[in-house]
């Protein structure tokens, strides 16, 4: 404590510069200063100064002073120490003065502005009083004073509360005299006071520090504690109420409560109510009333001093009452529907509340059904009211009467309330429709009535139970409505009004019912109108007439009931392109000369069939039909009238017909007697029909027929006139050979050529990939054989098809038939496809069987190939001519190799045998080397008769 108070002192002086520290009388203390005295000549080095005036002197012999108490030395390097033995204000002079030393030259220097002296304090003591008013203490003063202190004391002084932390006391008062005689001395008394709201409630001692006035560093002084302590503390409070409280509650309208003390505190005070902070009451004195909006209020009785408040007991003001007149109840709903479903809707919320302003406390609930006991029921607290609810669920309809019974446990009154409830109950089933004697309820998936479109009769509805009946109940159909006000409705469907167009529509049976929960309200039946197709047919292009070559897409859309069957055919065949069981039908083709022609989808299911028909016509120039049986010999006996027919194919149908002789521009059709007509067939075949009347022997030589439909090249057809002997009868062109539904009648002869046009037609559309490349080839053939540029044709020619006359099964002992092989790349199988068999070469297989890769390679082990790219001079698969390279196969050079036999649909190779299935071709005469042809002729006779 000492240390501290130091300390403090310490840091309170303010220093004087230059300072000496402060020295006690009677007490040694020196002073030293440095000087140059090696300037000095002679004599006095360094003179101490006190006041003024000459203290001590120096020179070479020593340092010589004003008396025995003081002295000093001098050191060779300037630095002198002046010792005071004894520090006295008045023997021998009065040391309490400036200190200089003055060097024999150069300015003086202050060593001490002002020695400081002092006397510590003699006998110091501090008392402790307490200030009163009208007996009760306010406030504590501690003073200190000392006999005799030099100069004029200076004091600190400090509180503990319970030997807690010091406090100092700030703004201590002084007052100061003196003694009299020298030196001079004082009397000095210090002293503060405190007030007890400031110390608080607790034991206080203080201490007093009383020291010279004096700056630096005095000597230590110790601390001199109070003659006593104060103890300060709250007086003990408490209340009591008349009238007293039942349960905690106060039964009348008001009580008075008194706050008093009960016990002497110090200092004492008073006792006040106190409510929220804020003095009530008037002299510990309470009068409390029922207050509705606060029915429950808190007070404290405290004591009050200058110490502050201390609660000394808490009054919790409750009144209980009940105001019988705001009891409330009701039932949600109040009119309860039986509804057997899952959501318990059956069941009624009887609520029964007051307001919390008209009871206090707390009450109970208990309801009675029918005047029966009373069931306590658990209360809720929703923040303005107390509430309790219970819920009936009875299974029978009618009225309800339930009573609600509100009770104040502490005053043990109760008031009753009642309320009333509905129950009923809806119709136990769906309302039925019924139709041709047949009833349907309910909403379900399998309600479905079958009826033919055009169909007339009645369909009713009616609703069967539930109290009250039920009513508005509505038949619709379609658009056709029925409302009844009961619980029937009736409609009459008409022979026009059940079209089509009712397909998939519902009629539905909806009823009311004064519950509102009348689940089953309502019956769905769906109507399925049976009806014939109705039939889309589009092109993609939506064109008629193509190149060849072209993509086409035919799109087909069927739309009856029940779903159609789709076909897609075309007027020359019946065997069908594409057919599938469903609503939409997509055949794509890449068009050739042969598409040309009407194309029908036809949908057909359990009412009808209905058609629709597009006529194709492909853009190809005009070309020697694969079914026509070329012989370019046409024999004429001289002097009557030759006649013969070409078959072709093209579209459009020839612009011009040209007839001319070999090695004569004259064009023979402009002459007299010679006659060339166009007779159209089933598109896109027609017969070019040759007259030449009167033959002459001019006329027996070689002939050029030009056909061109302005497309492409035009065909030259060359042939001779040959001269027999015989007259045979004339040979009728055939005009109507391809047109089957053109030919009714006439001889056997032309009957069969229209069978077997038909048939020749069916497989010509069938095997698409072969007649594409018969138009590309004979084509080519024509060119090569006109004379102008004729070419011999090699061994290993293949020979060129210019008829197929039947279709054989493999005959091939290295390559036995097989179950779903195909002719060509893009064939159909004969009959219903099977697993593994394939149309096209995108198929990809699903299990065995043979079909074409994409790479063009059958991939069966037994070395049936379609062809790779061929490795002669010509490009594309079935070129003209040259050696076909099959892989693994080899061509005519490796017989020996039994893999070397050829696959091809449509070619046979000069020297080797064809596997798969044969096409037997006819032979070729040239155009203007006739002799060359026969060569021709003889040396492939072998290879020839092979294919015959």
């Amino acid at each position: 404590m000492s240390l501290i108070v130091l300390l403090l002192l310490i840091s309170c002086w303010t220093p004087v510069k230059p300072a000496c520290s402060p020295v006690r009388e009677g007490q040694e203390t020196t002073l030293s200063c440095d000087v140059n005295t090696a300037g000095c000549s002679g004599g006095t080095l360094l003179t101490w100064r006190a006041g003024g005036r000459d203290a001590l002197r120096c020179d070479n012999l020593g340092c010589f002073g004003r008396g025995s108490d003081i002295s000093a030395t001098l050191s060779s390097a300037g630095k002198s120490i002046l010792t005071i033995n004894s520090v006295s204000r008045t023997d021998p002079f009065n040391m309490e003065v400036k200190w200089t030393c003055d060097p024999c030259v150069g300015n003086k220097i202050t060593v001490c502005e002002k020695l400081q002296v002092y006397a510590p304090p003699e006998s110091p003591s501090c008392t402790v009083r307490e200030d009163t008013e009208s007996g009760d203490i306010k406030s504590v003063n501690v003073s200190c004073s000392t006999s005799k202190v030099y100069p004029k004391a200076r004091c600190r002084f400090y509180r503990e509360k319970d030997g807690g932390n010091s406090v100092e006391i700030t703004n201590p008062v002084y007052s100061h005299t003196e003694t009299g005689g020298t030196p001079v001395y004082y009397r000095s008394q210090c002293s503060v006071s405190v007030s007890v709201q400031e110390l608080g409630e607790g034991t206080h001692s203080f201490t007093g520090y009383i020291y010279p006035g004096v700056t630096g560093d005095p000597a230590k002084v110790t601390g001199t504690p109070a003659d006593k302590t104060v103890t300060l503390s709250f007086s003990q409070a408490s209340h009591s109420c008349l009238p007293q409280a039942v349960q905690g509650y106060f039964l009348e309208e008001s009580t008075t409560c008194t706050c008093s003390l009960s016990s002497d505190g110090h200092p004492r005070g008073t006792a006040e109510w106190f409510k929220g902070g804020q003095l009530v009451g008037s002299g510990g004195t309470l009068v409390v009333s029922r207050d509705k909006s606060n029915p429950e209020q808190i007070y404290t009785c405290e004591a009050v001093s200058d110490l502050g408040r201390r609660v000394g007991s808490t009054l919790t003001v409750k009144f209980a009452f009940i105001d019988t007149d705001s009891v409330e109840v009701e039932s949600t709903p109040d009119t309860v529907n039986l509804c057997d479903n899952k959501n318990n809707n059956k069941q009624a919320q009887v609520t029964c509340r007051i307001s919390k302003e008209n009871v206090n406390p707390e009450p109970t609930f208990s309801f009675s059904p029918d005047g029966l006991k009373f069931d306590p029921q658990t209360v809720s607290n929703d923040g303005s009211y107390y509430q309790s609810q219970v819920s009936l669920s009875p299974d029978a309809g009618g009225e309800y009467q339930v009573t609600c019974r509100v009770t104040n446990t502490v005053l043990n009154t109760w008031q009753d309330k009642k309320t009333n409830i509905t129950y009923r109950k809806p119709p136990p089933a769906s309302p039925q429709i019924t139709v041709d004697s047949k009833s349907y309820q309910g909403v379900s998936p399998s309600n479905i009535v079958t009826l033919t479109e055009g169909y007339s009769g009645d369909v009713t509805c009616r609703v069967e139970g539930g109290y009250p009946a039920a009513h508005n109940t509505q038949l619709k159909c379609g658009q056709l409505v029925d409302t009844g006000a009961g619980y029937t409705a009736a409609l009459s469907f008409k022979a026009d009004q059940l079209t089509r167009e009712m397909n998939g529509a519902v009629c539905t049976c909806t009823s009311q019912h004064d519950s509102g929960c009348y689940s089953k309200k309502e019956t769905q039946l769906t109507i399925n109108v049976l009806y014939v197709p109705e039939v889309t047919f589009i092109l993609y292009p939506a064109q008629t007439t193509f190149s060849k070559g072209s993509n086409l897409e035919l799109k087909c859309y069927g739309q009856g009931n029940p779903d159609p069957t789709l076909t897609l055919t075309t007027k020359e065949t019946t065997d069908d392109l594409t057919n599938v069981q469903t609503r939409e039908l997509t055949h794509t083709l890449t068009l050739g000369c042969i598409d040309t022609g009407v194309y029908i989808c036809s949908g057909q299911n359990s009412q009808g069939t209905n058609r629709k028909e597009i006529s194709i016509d492909v853009r190809c120039p005009q070309q020697l039909s694969p079914l026509f049986n070329s012989k370019p010999q046409v024999d004429a006996v001289n002097g009557e009238t030759a006649k013969f027919g070409i078959e072709i194919y093209g579209f459009p149908e020839p612009s011009t017909l040209t007839l001319q002789r070999t090695n004569d521009d004259s064009v023979l059709t402009r002459s007299p007697g010679y006659s060339v007509e166009y007779t159209a067939g089933v598109a896109p075949f027609g017969v070019v029909n040759v007259t030449i009347s009167d033959v002459v022997e001019a006329d027996f030589t070689i002939y050029t027929l030009t056909v061109d439909n302005g497309v492409e090249n035009a065909l030259i057809y060359p042939f001779y006139l040959n001269e027999v002997n015989e007259s045979s009868p004339p040979v009728e062109c055939k005009e109507d050979s391809l047109n089957i539904v053109a030919v009714v009648i006439g001889v056997i002869a032309v009957v069969i050529i229209a069978v077997l046009t038909v048939v020749i037609i069916f497989l010509l559309k069938k095997n698409r990939g072969l007649k594409e490349r018969l138009d590309s080839q004979c084509k080519i053939a024509l060119r090569k054989l006109d004379g102008s540029n004729p070419q011999t044709l090699q061994d290993d020619d293949y020979l060129i098809p210019l008829e197929m006359s039947t279709i054989t099964t493999p005959v091939s002992a290295s390559l036995p038939p097989r179950q779903g092989q195909y002719e060509t790349v893009d064939d159909k199988p004969a009959g219903t496809p099977r697993t593994g068999q394939y149309e096209i070469i995108q198929d990809m297989p699903a299990s065995s069987g043979t079909y074409n890769s994409t790479s063009r390679q059958d991939v069966e082990p037994l070395n049936t190939y379609q062809d790779l790219e061929p490795n002669h001079l010509t490009s594309g698969d079935l070129g003209f001519c040259g050696p076909y390279s099959n892989v693994p196969g080899t061509h005519a050079e490796n017989l020996t190799n039994p893999a070397a036999n050829y696959a091809n649909v449509d070619m046979s190779s000069a020297k080797g045998n064809s596997s798969n299935k044969k096409v037997i071709f006819k032979r070729l005469i040239s155009i203007g080397n006739l002799s060359h042809l026969k060569d021709v002729i003889v040396n492939k006779t072998k290879d020839i008769d092979d294919l015959s």
